[in-house]
């Protein structure tokens, strides 16, 4: 049975104040709980929890994430390397709270969620998206401070390959951007079915924006996310 939004806010906050005490470092399965998600957002682009565990014993694992303007799109790829070449891949695409079948009194935060699935990758596909990674300059550090916006479109990548963790990130617009070529090889095995955001001009947002106060600017370098702010 759907409940009003005006229930839904009044045991959101009690669910913020107790996670809230429990830090914001990222663990897996945050990110199916949208607040959980929100507190350990950085931790999860700066890929804390590949970084710890990275050693020449584990799997190889990614992390990918597009940010197509925050309000209205986010789409996130983790990647697990198996034994047989392959893989196992979770997805998670979010954008604009969806209202409109109201909120399951069973599942209070899936207005936020977004869309969630998973699959098993081929050798053959998990290798296209390694060689869209080097082929988009992943091997080659960030310039020192690169900047991105979540107003606007960036992508990001985080991976532990044989004991090695590797960081990069590209901005819009920028001609390391307009490099990038991961978007082919992960649509072909996004079981979402969701197309990608496409990175426009002018989205920042205006004095009257409401919403200018959850936006945020990460500066990045090769180790990770050096900085993040509210710039406005």
């Amino acid at each position: 049975m759907p409940i009003s939004a005006s229930i839904f806010v009044r045991c959101l906050a009690l669910f913020v104040a107790v996670l809230g005490a429990s830090g914001c470092t990222y663990k897996p399965g945050y990110e199916d709980s949208p607040v959980a998600r929100s507190f350990a957002w950085f931790s999860y682009l700066n890929a804390d929890d590949i970084r710890s565990q990275c050693s020449g014993s584990g799997p190889d694992r990614y992390r990918i994430v597009y940010n197509g303007n925050t309000d209205e799109q986010v789409r996130t790829y983790d990647i697990t390397a198996d034994s047989g070449g392959g893989g196992d891949l979770k997805v998670q695409v979010t954008g604009v709270a969806d209202w409109a079948a109201g909120v399951p009194i069973d599942d209070l935060l899936s207005p936020w969620r977004g869309r969630i699935e998973r699959r098993q990758l081929s050798a053959d596909q998990l290798q296209a998206i390694r060689s869209a990674l080097r082929a988009s300059g992943y091997s080659t550090p960030p310039p020192d401070g690169t900047i991105l916006r979540s107003w606007s479109f960036y992508w990001l990548a985080a991976a532990c390959e044989g004991g090695q963790f590797t960081f990069n990130g590209w901005g819009y617009p920028s001609n390391r951007f307009a490099r990038v070529t991961l978007a082919g090889p992960l649509m072909a095995v996004d079981p979402t079915g969701i197309a990608f955001n496409p990175p426009r001009d002018d989205t920042r947002p205006d004095q009257d924006d409401r919403r200018r106060q959850r936006y945020y600017q990460l500066v990045i370098t090769s180790e990770g996310i050096r900085d993040n702010f509210t710039p406005f």
